[in-house]
């Protein structure tokens, strides 16, 4: 199967919960910013999150009924959606990174680093699409895609580079 080139490149980490995704992201996001790359990560959360804090003031927008409030400092910029976005209808915000990092929507079809922590989180492996390695806390046999040891950033760091360049791992 061709996967769809994106500009900028889109790639996930998935796998069921605490199986070590967001540790893997950081560690991704740590040596691939010291190659020089800008990184982009989307989460997905499956729950109601906030990140505004009561009594503060775009928390009191929100609360009035803004439908979008943005807050910006001289070091960053915050906005917040109040509705669901699409991984698509977010990406536009990424057209200055030269990589974006999903971390979760295991069923979005992009290529995938799926983090597998036990030998029944295999089933995952069935269940997804566009898999370009697995990185996994022991070896599992009978693999069919590339397994790195979910400690292996640098072998997994490869792989997505070989992606993004067009080479085959």
């Amino acid at each position: 199967m061709a996967l769809e080139k994106h500009s900028p490149p889109v790639l996930q980490v998935v796998g069921y919960s605490n199986s070590g995704k967001t540790t893997l992201v950081t560690k991704l996001l740590a040596y691939l910013t010291a190659q020089g790359l800008r990184i982009g990560t989307i989460k997905h959360d499956a729950h109601d999150f906030d990140i505004d804090k009561p009594g503060k003031d775009t928390w009191k927008h929100r609360e009035a009924g803004a439908s979008i409030v943005s807050i910006t400092s001289a070091q960053k910029t915050a906005v917040i959606i109040q509705e669901h976005r699409s991984i698509e209808e977010l990406l536009p915000l990424y057209r200055e990174m030269d990589m974006v990092l999903i971390e979760g929507y295991k069923f979005a079809d992009y290529p995938k680093v799926v983090v597998l922590r036990h030998p029944e989180h295999l089933e995952l492996l069935t269940d997804v699409t566009s898999v370009l390695a697995v990185a996994s806390w022991e070896r599992f046999a009978d693999i069919v895609y590339p397994q790195y040891d979910v400690n292996d950033i640098e072998s997994i760091a490869g792989v997505m580079l070989a992606y993004v360049k067009g080479e085959t791992r």
